[in-house]
């Protein structure tokens, strides 16, 4: 089961500008990223640790964060399981 830390991961502030915002989330090491879809956007997790799993809200855009419950209930098969998928669609779509 995750656990979320009170913190959240920092980025410069949209105020400051979006490429700078941009280029910070873009650093982020895919295997360090947590997404679920939200809204009209995602929300974003950095994974602090793998066993146990301990997350990070990123506060990237409009900053949409998951209900408890739903990461009370998620384990690391789940994020393994989408970064499975991830690379799967990728290579369909590879050029």
């Amino acid at each position: 089961m995750a656990r979320v830390l009170a913190s959240e991961y920092k980025l410069p502030d949209l105020g400051n500008g979006w490429e700078a915002h941009l280029k910070a989330f873009e650093a982020i090491p895919a295997d360090r990223l947590y997404s679920h879809p939200c809204a009209d956007s995602s929300a974003y997790y950095y994974i602090v640790s793998d066993k146990p799993l301990v997350l990070q809200s990123i506060p990237f855009c409009d900053g949409w964060t998951l209900p408890s419950a739903h990461l009370r209930g998620l384990r690391l098969s789940d994020i393994e399981d989408q970064r499975a998928w991830k690379r799967s669609l990728a290579e369909l779509f590879k050029k």
